[in-house]
């Protein structure tokens, strides 16, 4: 059989797959329950941090998985890491792919100075932000223990990109900054982390709260004013 009478293969850009929908309370219950007991959760996410999370990350309209592997909590501040925000921005139909542009600037030494952005929305003209290692040092973060020590271009290249992206893209990011650009930078250096975990009494209202969810009963609305 010559390859010239093979039936024609019909090729999709959409995926196969369609995430899963998420639309009532419940449903964001049950699946944080299940992503939870499958391991497959971030460390550290609780119940109820999946569903705040896939909640966010809905809003900014990725799918439930996508969204917990994307966004974080730095300093008590939603963030999306910078290949998240850039693919947002990019699913945009003003997005300028062709104007997109990235890079690392050096000396004539070759001696890293900084990072620079440049985005495009159209049928505005290009928008280029820049951070150096200057910019660094002045916010305190130049050879900082962690990623600013061991990957110095790289987060100066997602600064650089997250002032681009959020100031080009506003109505996309809504606002969210990105992970690398609050990474090493201390809410209160002074001060040691509030503790935020739920009160004994708090942890069985919440309990109590979304077993009156699952089984329908009224009284969950007077329970969740009482819980706020």
């Amino acid at each position: 059989m010559s390859n010239d009478k093979l039936p024609a293969v019909r090729r999709s850009r959409e995926p196969s797959v369609r995430p899963i929908v998420l639309e009532t309370l419940p449903d964001y219950l049950a699946f944080a329950e299940l992503v939870a007991r499958s391991g497959w959760a971030p460390k550290g996410m609780d119940v109820p941090a999946i569903v705040v999370a896939l909640e966010f990350g809905a809003e900014l309209g990725l799918g439930p998985l996508t969204a917990l592997q994307n966004i974080a909590v730095v300093n008590g501040r939603p963030c999306v890491w910078g290949d998240a925000a850039l693919a947002l921005c990019k699913r945009h139909p003003a997005w300028d792919e062709a104007a997109f542009k990235e890079e690392i600037i050096l000396d004539e030494n070759g001696q890293l100075l900084g990072a620079q952005c440049t985005v495009r929305r159209i049928p505005a003209d290009p928008i280029t932000r820049t951070f150096t290692v200057e910019d660094a040092k002045r916010a305190g973060l130049w050879g900082k223990v962690g990623c600013w020590s061991q990957y110095p271009a790289r987060m100066l290249q997602m600064r650089a990109r997250s002032w681009a992206l959020r100031d080009a893209f506003p109505d996309v990011l809504k606002g969210i900054g990105i992970r690398e650009e609050w990474e090493g930078v201390d809410e209160a250096a002074s001060q040691p982390p509030a503790d935020t975990s739920p009160a004994d009494d708090d942890t069985g209202r919440v309990q109590r709260l979304v077993e009156r969810i699952r089984g329908n009963d009224k009284p969950a609305a007077q329970e969740t004013e009482q819980l706020f």
